[in-house]
């Protein structure tokens, strides 16, 4: 069969096209991957700062005597940048006060969060005017940054999370 000469690379241009869109479909693909590797990664930090805010909760409602020194003990390491900063006497092969054991547990979450890229505080729950202060523990990571008492970066005075942040509250008692 003869061709025209004026259709010849016409099949040519044909595969460049198929190829180009080709490459928009792959690179759209790329792109999506890499927000599903996003996600995952953000799913798995705040689960782990679940666990360990969970954890902490579970030592308070042990320590219910020492309950009072928790807010302060947790405060006292949410700058923690080196594992052993500030590290206090180990309760478990020594006897402890209530204090002394809202100190140490507070020490070994923030050593465990610290691993994770996680800063911890704990402050009056948003919103809790009045006479009873409900206490809350805060959780952030990344660009969120937290301070002793200060968690404006994650939420408001309502209790309303900010947009970008990135951290968790959990009422503690």
């Amino acid at each position: 069969m003869k061709t025209k000469k004026s259709e010849l690379g016409v099949g040519l241009v044909e595969v460049l096209v198929a190829l180009i869109l080709l490459a928009i479909g792959v690179l759209g693909y790329t792109a999506l991957q890499l927000r599903a590797v996003d996600a995952s990664n953000e799913a798995l930090t705040k689960s782990q700062a679940t666990v360990l805010l969970r954890g902490l909760t579970e030592s308070m409602r042990a320590n219910r005597d020492g309950q009072g020194s928790y807010p302060a003990a947790v405060q006292s390491y949410v700058s923690m940048t080196d594992p052993n900063f500030g590290a206090p006497t180990s309760c478990l092969e020594a006897s402890c006060s209530f204090a002394q054991a809202a100190k140490y547990d507070a020490y070994q979450t923030a050593r465990s969060a610290l691993n994770f890229g996680i800063h911890l505080t704990m402050t009056n729950c948003p919103g809790s005017a009045g006479g009873v202060k409900r206490q809350c523990l805060f959780a952030a990571w990344d660009a969120t940054k937290l301070t002793a008492t200060d968690y404006s970066k994650c939420m408001d005075n309502s209790g309303v999370y900010k947009n970008n942040a990135k951290c968790l509250m959990m009422e503690a008692y």
